[in-house]
C-alpha cells in the first residue's frame, strides 16, 4: 500500500513540475514575443510606439490616431472606428476603453471643414499609469518634436509647422489622468476648442 501511495504522490509532483516548466517557459516565450512587438511597432527610427502607445492607436506619422491638424474634418468618422459620445457642428468625440478599465475620451475640434485641435483625456486607475503613461508618451513626442519646454503642469512641444503638444497631469485626489492637447501654430484654440 504505501508503495502506490509514494507511486502517486512522485507522479502528482512530477506532473506540478512539468506544469510549472511549461508555465516559465510559456511566459518567456510571451515576454520574448511582446519585446518582438515592440520593436516591429517602431515605424519611424526614433519616435518608438510601445505596446500601450499602441493602444492608444499612436502613429508616427500622424498627430492623434492617424489624424493631423489640417486634415479634412470628414475623415475623422472615416478613421476612429466606433460610435461617438457626442457630435455637433463644431467637434465630434470618441471613446477608447483599455481592457484595465482604463479609457481615453478624444475630441476632434473642426474650423472651415478642417480638423483643427485636438484634445485627449486619459482617465487612468492609479498613479502607477499615470506614470507609466508619462514615461512612454514623454519620449514619444520627443522623438517626433524635439526637446519639450516645462508648462504649468506639465510639458509642450512644438512641431515643424508651429504646432503645440501640451501634456499635463491633471490628477486630483483619487482621480488619475492626463490631459493632451493638440493645438495650431501658436497655440491658440479656437473658440469651439476651449
Amino acid at each position: 500500500m504505501r508503495t502506490y501511495v509514494f507511486i502517486a504522490i512522485t507522479v502528482a509532483l512530477t506532473v506540478v513540475l512539468q506544469a510549472c516548466g511549461s508555465k516559465q517557459k510559456t511566459d518567456d516565450q510571451t515576454t520574448s514575443s511582446t519585446a518582438e512587438t515592440a520593436s516591429v511597432t517602431e515605424t519611424a527610427p526614433n519616435t518608438p510606439v510601445t505596446g500601450r502607445l499602441a493602444d492608444l492607436g499612436l502613429t508616427a506619422d500622424s498627430h492623434w490616431r492617424g489624424i493631423n491638424l489640417g486634415d479634412a474634418f470628414s475623415s475623422v468618422k472615416t478613421t476612429e472606428k466606433g460610435e461617438p459620445f457626442e457630435s455637433d457642428a463644431k467637434h465630434i468625440g470618441y471613446t477608447v476603453e483599455f481592457k484595465n478599465l482604463e479609457t481615453a475620451d478624444i475630441l476632434y475640434y473642426q474650423t472651415n471643414q478642417n480638423v483643427s485641435a485636438i484634445d485627449v483625456d486619459l482617465f487612468l486607475n492609479t498613479r502607477q499609469s499615470v506614470d507609466a503613461y508619462q514615461k512612454e508618451l514623454t519620449p514619444y513626442f520627443t522623438a517626433r518634436y524635439g526637446a519639450s519646454k516645462p508648462a504649468s503642469g506639465g510639458n509642450i512641444w512644438t512641431g515643424p509647422k508651429g504646432e503645440t503638444i501640451t501634456m499635463k497631469d491633471v490628477s486630483k485626489g483619487k482621480d488619475f489622468g492626463l490631459k493632451i492637447k493638440i493645438a495650431p501654430a501658436g497655440g491658440a484654440v479656437t473658440a469651439s476648442a476651449k
